[in-house]
């Protein structure tokens, strides 16, 4: 997974924001992938890691990025 993540990185514009989404237990069982997600994040890569308790504010991020990008 963190492999495509990284391909991902290296493919887009460097003006297009990325926003991860995640949850689920499975991240227990893979905290190494999570704390790189977590690095890129922290190194400017992934704009924000978000979790399905953090719905609205994926919502309100999404209205402020159309606001910014004129969408």
């Amino acid at each position: 997974m963190i492999d495509h993540l990284e391909k991902i990185i290296k493919a887009k514009r460097h003006d297009t924001v990325l926003l991860f989404f995640t949850d689920g237990i499975t991240w227990n069982q893979r905290p190494s992938d999570l704390a790189k997600v977590t690095k890129l994040q922290n190194e400017g890569f992934i704009a924000r890691i978000y979790t399905i308790a953090m719905a609205d504010q994926f919502e309100q991020d999404l209205r402020i990025l159309k606001n910014e990008f004129a969408l």
